[in-house]
């Protein structure tokens, strides 16, 4: 056979499999192909299927504070909205002892837009995993993952405890990311089988020596949270979190009908919901009186590790400043921050580029932001202008604020 022959045969046969490999891969390869570019994901969030409803209907608003109520100064409040305008905010809202002090939303967006959290849904999942501690579903921190992951139970991987996953510290390899629908993590994103790859995800390092931030993480707390409650997780967040604080419309992505829920990434839901997460940790677990997470749960949410002193049991948190936050022990990748805080209890939930609620317990402030996906995103600006703006008295005229 010549060479052009042999050359044909062989791309016939290279297209061939490709094309046996893509029917295979069916689901994904729709996926990749029918996501929304950049910030479009963030309000097209329709085009992923199947989902789980966490929670459908409206979503209370909390109680606004009049002109005459204010705590927090006009001036402020004004330069706030100014900042997330510049970064064209889809929503940027505040409130302060329950009450909420701003509402904006961006041209087009009220307060009936149901927004995709990206990575923010990683902090609702440490509230959540919190949530069933709390109730005793989880014994303890220190409970072996390999008890809802077998497979984990006959090698090193015995070692991951839940704390070790809500710290970042099991030692899990990472899964390799890049914008190539090739990489491994695209899968991860959007395949339909979220349990293998969690299952079979090696270590990297000893469990509990370093702090490394990674999906693998997150996403293999579904088995813990699915085992110990006997509920799904859209089921068990509705009941145990979404209904107590009164939220309202909520989903979750499943890898497959019948399958796992996507939770280290994107749950969508509206911004006031957020922020009646956010009241209700401010407010020490409580909501109009009752615990829905007990102060000392709560505490531990928001209490540092000897790994990352910045980070909690899947959110961020302000204090101890030292100019960045770290992100890979072992890879040495840090995050700067501008300014330290103007508070020691400030707490945040982080999505891509700038999408955040932020909770601040001492000052009862609450905020969130959603929008334009952008890296340049200043926490310690914003919160800070919020904490600054805040008067010592509980009305706020406007020759105070003048």
């Amino acid at each position: 056979m010549s060479l052009a022959g042999r050359f044909g045969v062989g791309l016939v046969a290279l297209v061939l499999v490709a094309a046996a490999w893509t029917i295979n891969d069916r689901v994904f390869w729709i996926r990749w192909f029918s996501q929304p570019p950049g910030d479009a994901v963030l309000l097209n969030w329709e085009w992923y299927q199947p989902v789980d409803v966490i929670k459908d209907g409206p979503s209370p608003p909390l109680p606004v504070a009049g002109q005459m109520d204010l705590t927090i100064g006009k001036h402020a409040l004004a330069q706030a909205q100014a900042y997330a305008e510049e970064f064209d905010s889809l929503a940027f809202l505040v409130a302060r002892n329950g009450a909420l002090q701003l509402e904006h939303y961006g041209e087009g967006q009220d307060r009936e837009t149901v927004i995709d959290s990206q990575s923010m849904h990683k902090g609702l999942l440490g509230v959540v995993v919190t949530v069933a501690l709390d109730q005793g579903f989880i014994p303890s921190l220190g409970m072996p993952v390999s008890t809802y992951i077998p497979e984990w139970g006959s090698d090193k991987r015995r070692d991951i405890t839940v704390g070790h996953l809500l710290k970042m510290t099991s030692g899990l390899a990472q899964v390799e990311y890049g914008t190539s629908a090739f990489t491994p993590g695209q899968r991860l994103f959007f395949g339909d089988d979220l349990d293998g790859p969690v299952r079979d995800i090696p270590l990297a390092f000893e469990p509990g020596t370093a702090f490394d931030f990674n999906h693998v993480n997150s996403q293999a707390l579904h088995a813990v949270l699915t085992g110990s409650t006997g509920l799904s997780y859209a089921k068990f967040v509705r009941e145990y979190l979404w209904d107590p604080i009164g939220a309202g419309f909520a989903q979750v992505r499943l890898d497959r009908e019948g399958g796992a829920a996507r939770i280290f990434c994107c749950v969508q839901t509206r911004p006031m919901d957020w922020m009646r997460l956010g009241v209700m940790l401010a407010n020490g677990g409580q909501v109009d009186g009752a615990q829905v997470i007990s102060e000392k749960w709560v505490d531990r949410l928001m209490s540092g590790s000897e790994r990352n002193p910045n980070f909690g049991l899947h959110v961020w948190l302000g204090s101890p400043y030292s100019g960045s936050r770290l992100l890979s022990e072992p890879k040495d990748r840090r995050a700067p921050i501008s300014a330290e805080f103007l508070a020691d209890d400030v707490m945040y939930v982080e999505g891509r580029g700038g999408q955040r609620l932020y909770v601040v317990p001492s000052a009862g402030l609450v905020a969130y932001r959603a929008g334009r996906i952008d890296f340049a995103w200043d926490d310690a600006k914003i919160i800070n202008i919020l904490l600054g703006g805040i008067r010592p008295n509980a009305a706020v005229t406007e020759q105070q604020d003048g």
